[in-house]
């Protein structure tokens, strides 16, 4: 019984220091609680271990229906124990898809997949009650919460025989009504009759019990007679029926004095006084919490910092640290742990940073991931299709070419293609547009001319400093090849003119020959002689 009364007396204790969740259920031989804290995945698993479990595993359609049923009423994504590292790329022909339980195993009955394509990089899954299907998502961004799973095989007991409703408050911090299998060390109270009882190694045993346990079940103190426990009371209370909790006497001093916490007699009269961590205010009746933190050597680690909480205090750690098991030092996070980036960790104290191999830079939108760079006018190839080595992509800006000696990625001069409105100057992978003198740009390739050199103006366009001035028209930029094409049709014009004045000539002297009535014929002899004679017949 000895061995069996530590296990409970340590889960009493979980009970007594684990935040308690939010809510939980108890089938077959776990149970299941829910904590609405927002952390990432390594602090909900530690959260777990530091409860006695770890993270859920939702391997059957059982599982998933607690899951369910839990997260009745809450909103937002919980974590569950799913994590798939990025030693390899995971693929849609597996049921987990490279993903492994934070058990270490991959066996499952059931999946819920929300997207079944491939990954190749480090992910964790979530669900929430809305939608149940299984989220990967990065393990290092918050979840709104998390979903542990709790052992109970040993000492469990059946549901208490009582007509009248009955509580179960079990060590992992949740109560229910409807337990079927309830975990050792877990109280049940019958409702109307205050009764008290204990689960121990498979049989209730009602209180008082063992005063090491849940103070035996009592609602004030415990104490031990002989052999025997039994429950006492405050002055001016006494023990109940039910032997474990204490009702108002007759005729104390203590019933009308008002004490916010604590009374005791004093002949005819009484005292209040305040538990620990309390002082009594000018009243003499209203105890006020003392102001713990004021004190800065209470939490001397420079990691950590203090937090006033009712009758006490706590030590917390900040950003990227956690406490220790012995509660007395903050520890630096490892946070590279968790494979937060796609190629190279590097944990700092309280933090850590990403970094990427050659041929790539942390990209701009998220300084997890990597993407391809080359600084250079042309680079060597780094990013190809393992199962087909022919297969390979180039940075953005940069074009595939084949050389003997192997692909090389050359940059893409853009400024052949006329993109900017002004001037365009090439650089690897980019191109930066200007504009002449006069001119501003707007958006990242067109040209306006600049206010301030306006040539003409009215009343109509001036505005107040406050409003906006409407939008100048673009003023035609023409180029040189425009100057020179402008130039030769001038040239051309000047030559035509002659020409066209002399034939205009010749048509009015044929003209005046017609108003003297002869008509002239221009006849030219046919022959093959390299020599032609001209003649001409006039009519009279």
């Amino acid at each position: 019984m000895k061995p069996f009364l530590g296990v409970v007396m340590a889960l009493a204790l979980l009970r007594v220091h684990a935040r308690k969740p939010d809510h939980g259920n108890c089938v077959d031989e776990y149970c299941v609680t829910v904590h609405t804290e927002p952390v990432d995945f390594n602090s909900a698993q530690k959260s777990c271990e530091d409860k006695g479990g770890h993270l859920m595993t939702v391997r059957t359609m059982v599982a998933s229906s607690v899951v369910s049923d839990v997260l009745t009423g809450y909103t937002g994504n919980f974590w569950i124990g799913l994590r798939h590292r990025n030693d390899f790329c995971s693929g849609s022909t597996h049921a987990l898809k490279g993903y492994t339980w934070i058990t270490g195993d991959k066996a499952t009955n059931f999946t819920n997949w929300k997207s079944h394509e491939g990954i190749c990089s480090q992910r964790c899954v979530s669900l929430s009650k809305d939608d149940p299907e299984w989220t990967e998502r990065l393990c290092d961004h918050a979840a709104d919460g998390y979903l542990c799973e709790h052992k109970n095989t040993d000492g469990k007991c059946r549901r208490l025989e009582s007509d009248s409703p009955v509580l179960y408050e079990t060590p992992f911090g949740f109560a229910r009504t409807d337990l079927r299998e309830v975990p050792a060390a877990s109280n049940a109270t019958q409702q109307h009759l205050g009764t008290k009882f204990i689960c121990f190694e498979g049989q209730w045993i009602k209180a008082p019990w063992n005063c090491e346990v849940y103070k035996g079940g009592c609602e004030h103190e415990c104490i031990k007679w002989n052999d025997a426990f039994m429950c006492s009371c405050p002055p001016g209370y006494t023990l109940e029926r039910n032997a474990v909790r204490c009702s108002l006497a007759h005729g104390d001093p203590c019933l009308r004095a008002g004490c916010s916490q604590e009374c005791v007699v004093k002949g005819e009269s009484y005292v209040c006084r305040c538990r620990s961590g309390y002082e009594l205010g000018e009243d003499g009746k209203t105890c006020k919490d003392i102001e713990n933190c004021e004190n800065i050597n209470l939490c001397p680690d420079e990691n950590s910092y203090c937090v006033d909480t009712p009758g006490g205090f706590e030590c917390h750690c900040k950003s990227g640290f956690s406490m220790n098991r012995d509660k007395n030092r903050c520890e630096d996070d490892d946070e590279c742990f968790s494979g937060p980036c796609e190629h190279t960790c590097n944990n700092t104290i309280g933090s850590y940073f990403c970094e990427c191999s050659e041929g790539y830079r942390v990209s701009p939108e998220d300084r997890h991931m990597c993407t391809l760079h080359c600084p250079h006018w042309e680079c060597p190839v780094v990013s190809c299709d393992l199962n087909n080595p022919f297969q390979c992509e180039c940075p953005e800006g940069f074009v595939l070419e084949e050389r003997p000696g192997g692909s090389v990625c050359v940059d893409i001069d853009e400024c052949e293609t006329s993109i900017c409105d002004h001037n365009c100057t090439n650089t690897p992978g980019r191109y930066i547009c200007s504009c002449t003198e006069g001119f501003d740009l707007t958006g990242s390739n067109d040209c306006v001319r600049t206010k301030r050199f306006g040539t003409t103006t009215s009343a109509s366009a001036v505005t107040t400093p406050t409003s906006r001035s409407p939008p100048t028209e673009p003023v035609p930029f023409i180029s040189a090849g425009g100057i020179i094409a402008i130039i030769a049709c001038i040239v051309l014009l000047v030559l035509l003119v002659p020409c066209v004045h002399h034939h205009k000539n010749r048509c009015g002297k044929i003209s005046t020959d017609k108003s003297h009535g002869k008509d002239v014929h221009a006849l030219q002899q046919v022959t093959t002689e390299k020599y032609v004679k001209k003649s001409s017949i006039t009519n009279i």
